[in-house]
């Protein structure tokens, strides 16, 4: 075996092979000149005839240089080394050739590398913490969906009396806590945790202590972003206080670099104990999140079952409803509370399979071209092949020109891919809170573009390269054109026609989601989206209730003089803003109440004018007036569903319900004044919930506190800066308030939709392009192989227009083979994902006839574009040229 000294002299020898090349044949030189005289002496005196030695020394000289190379360096590093460059070379006498290809690999593996750079970040990635595997996240599940937060005295007894976990943390995340530091408001993402939180998890401190069981103080514990972005990285940071939410903290911590949370995708800047008692909410009202960890030896499985006894003890004690049913579950809290999984997985997963369905047509693109480019080689090919080059020798020097070119275009497919990726996270965070996620190239992301890249060399490259390196040598070395090669244009055709079988997959994807994407913009809402801006201005617990009212009702009237406003009017919930805040049942006077089986209806607390500001149509009665206070009767409006459910045909109109009151399990009798339109406030899939609207103006605690703004200009941004000074004149301690289109938080409602509609739209003109490419060089190359056909067909008495017709009938018959199988394919793949597709697509079959047949005829148009130039040149061919051509 080989010492590394006797390796690294192979390697240098390989290398820089310049001086010891030049003993070497010296050496040589010098026997063969001992063995001409020692002939020379046999030859004069036994007489034979000439020597043998020049033909030695014409080509022995040479063969015994390589084979003493072969024996001291490394034979198979030289070879590469003079691959590569020969592969360059070949590259450059051909660059747009170079150009095309790196340009379909940089789209095709860039493509993949971000698919997977974001689902690595959204669907893998595990939080940052000691030993994450063990974590567990609570969850309820009930007969309308999942429930992930829990009540204020479940979550008590649930965290003194666990099993089978080693600790279990509570947690209430703030996504937008008013902060003020050094005198200056901000809104800041914060959360309210368990003093066990940062201990369960295994969070360290990079400066000071976490927090701790014993905390139930007013202390605080920063992230180390904000630490870096607010107080420029202070190591004096330590005992310095700060205020949220009306009440002083002191930083006691900062946690380590790279820990965000639980919940991916959000950043958490600041961490104050549920003891300091920043948020109060009802007994029975489900606002704590809950974490564990997992016993040393215990499985999931295992805690799950002694935790469900204690669930059903707490059903019995009253501290979980028993209406409606819920079961307790536990999940994987490796990557903690991750509704971005939740959320992206489905839609995530569609696109890995695009995207490589993409790399599969630029794969069999490029094949077909250098089928075609190997045409153009077969000479070169016979001649190498006819002085002694093995098959194998060939087929590795093509190898490495593929590898050369996938190399390229997987290195600008990285980089184009982290561009991409950050584009993707704009367009998922659109009319929402900001993905915060890192999706900078990480050791993980580059294995897989290399992994990737060398994948696609092979699929390229090997058919090629053995298709080649079978060229027949008589033909080529007699300089021959006719006849052509009948297998390598079988093997071109075969790669167009897979390019299209795959085609068909991406066109009708991306016709199936675009549609559902146009059906769902064109559901009735309930309201006019159009010209609408939603402000929401931040107090935190600063103002006591009645300041708060009146520093709203004054920014109301000042927004209303306001250029260009049309109405103004507040609201608790507003459409897609999410969950809806309160839900229960009412009664109405005279009927047995039915609170088990009972519709629920939700309550909505609005201002005067909201069904105008929201163009909501008041089907009958009539809306809220600036009179309708505390002084005057209790009112109420409600939908039309409510009249459906509840009242069976009759009018509602003056009669009196029972609704839930501002104390728990009271009831006030309210007045019926009006009826709306239902308005989807959650979904546009969803059902219309049942909707009671009461006045904010007659319940003085009623969250209301989100103004909605109705303008008359085209471009209602520009009201944002008039807006921000009002507020600033009114309260300037306030922080900045959030302003944003009501149209784009409904495109925010639609993310997945849009998301999945515009990649994969893009990703099928990706595709389209690349076919047509390949169809292109294809009848191009059987333009010129048949150039002498074509020509005698001519000077026989046939058409321009009939030759043409020969070219886009040969480019049309490839282009149907591959729908033969493309069709008949995509209705398998519809039928096999039927299930999840049902979550994807809206009233719209995954086999839908028109959009199958719109997605063959827009690739047999696309077919017929491409082949029409080549067409057009074998409509123009000299037939005397052409029969001359040999």
């Amino acid at each position: 075996m080989a010492t590394l000294r006797e390796w690294v002299r192979r390697l240098w020898g390989t290398v820089r092979p310049g001086r010891r090349d030049a003993d070497l044949e010296e050496e040589l030189r010098l026997h063969l000149e001992l063995a001409r005289e020692a002939d020379e002496r046999r030859r004069l005196s036994s007489g034979d005839g000439a020597s043998p030695v020049a033909t030695i020394r014409s080509g022995g000289l040479a063969q015994a240089m390589e084979a003493v190379r072969d024996q001291r360096g490394l034979p198979w590093l030289g070879d590469l080394a003079r691959d590569l460059r020969y592969g360059l070379r070949a590259l450059r006498r051909n660059p747009l050739f170079a150009a095309v290809a790196v340009l379909t690999l940089a789209l095709g593996i860039g493509a993949n590398t971000a698919i997977f750079s974001l689902a690595d970040a959204v669907l893998f990635r595990t939080l940052p913490v000691s030993n994450p595997r063990e974590l567990v996240v609570f969850r309820q599940r009930g007969p309308s969906g999942d429930i992930f937060p829990f009540n204020s005295a479940a979550a008590a007894d649930l965290a003194a009396s666990y099993d089978g976990l080693s600790g279990l943390a509570a947690f209430r995340p703030l996504p937008g806590a008013l902060v003020r530091v050094n005198g200056e408001a901000q809104l800041v993402p914060a959360q309210l945790v368990s003093g066990n939180y940062h201990a369960v998890l295994g969070v360290r401190a990079a400066l000071g202590r976490t927090l701790r069981e014993e905390d139930r103080g007013p202390v605080a514990v920063i992230g180390h972003r904000y630490w870096q972005q607010q107080f420029a990285g202070d190591p004096n940071i330590l005992g310095r206080g700060f205020e949220m939410q009306g009440r002083s903290f002191t930083i006691v911590g900062v946690t380590a670099p790279g820990f965000f949370g639980t919940q991916p995708g959000r950043h958490v800047d600041v961490t104050v104990p549920l003891a300091a008692q920043t948020m109060t909410m009802p007994p029975n009202a489900r606002w704590l999140y809950l974490i564990g960890r997992l016993a040393p030896g215990i499985a999931r499985e295992q805690a799950l079952a002694a935790l469900r006894l204690r669930w059903s003890q707490l059903i019995d004690a009253g501290s979980v409803p028993a209406r409606p049913p819920v079961t307790l579950e536990l999940d994987s809290g490796a990557q903690g509370l991750n509704e971005l999984r939740r959320e992206f997985s489905l839609p995530l997963q569609i696109l890995m399979a695009a995207v490589g369905v993409v790399l599969l047509v630029a794969c069999a693109n490029l094949a077909g071209l250098l089928i075609v480019r190997a045409s153009a080689r077969q000479q070169e090919i016979a001649v190498r092949l006819s002085l002694g080059a093995a098959r194998g020798r060939i087929v590795r020097q093509l190898l490495t020109e593929s590898a050369v070119l996938a190399a390229a275009g997987g290195a600008a497919g990285t980089a184009l891919a982290y561009w991409v990726t950050n584009l993707l996270l704009d367009v998922m965070s659109r009319g929402r809170s900001p993905i915060v996620v890192d999706v900078a190239p990480n050791a993980r992301t580059l294995a897989f573009a290399a992994a990737v890249t060398i994948v696609t060399a092979v699929l390229f490259g090997l058919l090629p390269a053995l298709d080649a390196s079978r060229t027949n040598l008589q033909p080529q070395l007699k300089l021959s054109a006719s006849g052509g090669d009948v297998t390598r244009t079988r093997w071109g055709r075969a790669m167009v026609a897979a390019q299209v079988a795959l085609l068909v997959l991406l066109l009708t994807s991306a016709g199936l989601f675009t549609r559902t994407l146009q059906m769902l913009r064109s559901v009735d809402a309930g309201y006019r989206q159009e010209q609408v801006l939603v402000v929401n201005v931040a107090t935190g617990r600063a103002l006591p209730q009645d300041r708060m009212r009146a520093l709203y009702e004054e920014l109301s009237a000042r927004f209303g003089r306001l250029p260009g406003v049309e109405a103004v009017s507040l609201s608790m919930d507003t459409p897609t803003a999410g969950e809806l805040s309160m839900c229960g049942s009412i009664e109405i006077p005279g009927r047995p109440a039915d609170r088990e089986n009972a519709p629920p209806v939700c309550r909505n607390f609005v201002g005067p004018r909201f069904f105008e500001t929201l163009g909501i149509p008041v089907l009958a009665g009539r809306e809220f007036a600036p009179g309708d206070d505390e002084r005057a009767p209790q009112y109420v409006v409600i939908s039309e569903s409510v009249v459906r459910s509840y009242f069976r045909g009759e009018d509602p109109l003056g009669q009196q319900i029972f609704i839930d009151g501002p104390q728990p399990r009271t009831r006030v009798s309210a007045t019926i004044i009006g009826v709306v339109k239902d308005v989807r406030y959650t979904s546009l899939r969803a059902d219309v919930p049942l909707m009671i609207y009461r006045p904010s103006r007659q319940e003085p605690g009623a969250p209301a506190n989100t103004f909605l703004i109705r303008t008359s200009a085209a471009d209602s941004e520009a009201l944002t800066p008039l807006l921000r000074a009002e507020i600033r004149a009114v309260a300037p301690a306030l922080p900045p308030p959030s302003i944003a289109r009501l149209e784009d938080r409904v495109a925010g409602v639609l993310v997945e939709e849009r998301m999945l509609a515009g990649l994969s739209s893009a990703l099928g003109a990706v595709a389209a392009i690349l076919a047509a490419i390949g169809i292109y060089s294809t009848v191009a190359a059987a333009v010129v192989r048949r150039q002498r056909e074509i020509g005698i067909r001519m000077s026989l008495g046939a058409r321009p227009g009939q030759a043409a017709r020969v070219a886009i009938g040969e480019a049309v018959a490839t282009v149907a083979s591959g729908l033969a199988i493309g069709v008949p394919a995509a209705i398998v793949t519809a039928l096999a994902a039927r299930a999840s597709l049902a979550n994807v697509l809206f009233h719209l079959s995954p086999t839908d006839p028109l959009i199958l047949s719109g997605s063959s005829i827009a690739i047999l148009v696309i077919a017929a574009v491409a082949a029409y130039v080549p067409a057009r040149r074998a409509s123009r061919i000299d037939p005397v040229a052409a029969i001359r051509c040999e």
